[in-house]
């Protein structure tokens, strides 16, 4: 069997834990070719966070301010209920818009690097800026619709939505540039099928990566740079606005989310990596069977999960879900036109 196609075996052969692991190690790998890209995106979000948002956290400042000098909570009046409401309004408002715009940025973060990071994975020869530019495409609308929008949305309706989306769709990050692929979505749910809390499972290990160190950083960054609330008052005033101040906080209290960002887009392309080979060399989760075994004395063909498409084999009739330059099972050439 040829080098390539033992590659792909072991790939496809994976467990959960070694995608992480080697999820971690292309973190460490190419850290420093994509942090780039993912902190250009991330410095434009909170450009437009602090400008589309000053307004109304002045609003919630002064709603606030008025709550506290006026307000007697043993006899609340028909004027403090409303500045209560007022002021949970304004909050809301702000968390659902800025969630909106945290969300949009970060697909388009993660999919301007993600076939990036998916080659460099399976040792292919790639370019950073070529597949940066070539993720700008017209089904990169469709993934922000569902990723940018669907998804926050779908957690401030009772959670469970945004949690399912997630899952079944943060894949197509990478489905939408593959060529020949007409619904991005359809085909990210198909290779991950079956592995909802794996995906999962990886937003849940880089989160917990990034707050703890957060809340360690946050902890030292308070002894170097205070802000209190009569001075972050004073740069959202009108009268006195500082955007660059602020700009310059939320830079500081955001930095090891940006420095370590990229740790979750690396994990999931180990991961999906792994679930996309097996899904083009046909394996049926629950009847897997290594090359080593289907060329062993007894020769067993695997059903593939769609073998209506694809391609087989000429030399031991092996069915792959797309033609590779060499057969993972027999490992005989197949660099002829099919």
């Amino acid at each position: 069997m040829s080098r390539e196609s033992q590659e792909l075996t072991k790939i496809a052969e994976k467990s959960y834990g070694e995608s992480i692991s080697d999820g971690f190690r292309l973190f460490g790998k190419n850290w420093a070719k994509i942090i780039g890209p993912l902190t250009l995106f991330y410095v434009i979000y909170l450009f437009l966070k602090i400008f589309l948002l000053a307004d109304l956290n002045w609003q919630i400042t002064v709603f606030g301010e008025n709550i506290i000098s006026t307000m007697d909570p043993s006899n609340l009046t028909d004027a403090d209920v409303a500045q209560l409401l007022g002021f949970l309004l304004v909050g809301l408002s702000v968390i659902f818009i800025d969630s909106i715009i945290y969300s949009l940025f970060t697909a388009l973060a993660m999919s301007s690097v993600s076939i990036y990071l998916y080659k460099k994975y399976l040792n292919l020869d790639t370019d950073l800026v070529q597949d940066i530019k070539k993720s700008f495409n017209s089904k990169l609308f469709v993934v922000l619709a569902i990723l940018g929008l669907g998804y926050p949305l779908g957690l401030w309706f009772l959670l469970i939505p945004g949690i399912t989306i997630f899952g079944l769709y943060i894949c197509s990050v990478f489905t939408y540039q593959f060529e020949n692929i007409e619904k991005p979505l359809k085909q990210a749910r198909l290779i991950t099928k079956g592995a909802f809390w794996k995906v999962i499972g990886v937003l849940v290990i880089s989160s917990l990566i990034i707050r703890t160190i957060s809340v360690i950083f946050g902890l030292f960054l308070n002894l170097v740079w205070h802000v209190d609330a009569p001075t972050l008052a004073s740069w959202y005033n009108p009268a006195s606005r500082r955007y660059d101040m602020l700009f310059l906080n939320e830079l500081l209290n955001n930095l090891v989310t940006i420095i370590l960002g990229p740790l979750f887009i690396c994990l999931l392309t180990t991961l999906f990596t792994s679930l996309k080979v097996r899904f083009d060399l046909g394996y049926r989760r629950g009847y897997f069977k290594t090359p080593t075994e289907l060329y062993g004395t007894e020769k067993v063909q695997v059903q593939p999960e769609h073998a209506d498409s694809g391609f087989y084999c000429p030399v031991c009739g092996y069915h792959m879900g797309i033609k590779f330059k060499f057969c993972p099972n027999c490992g005989e050439s197949l660099d002829f036109k099919a």
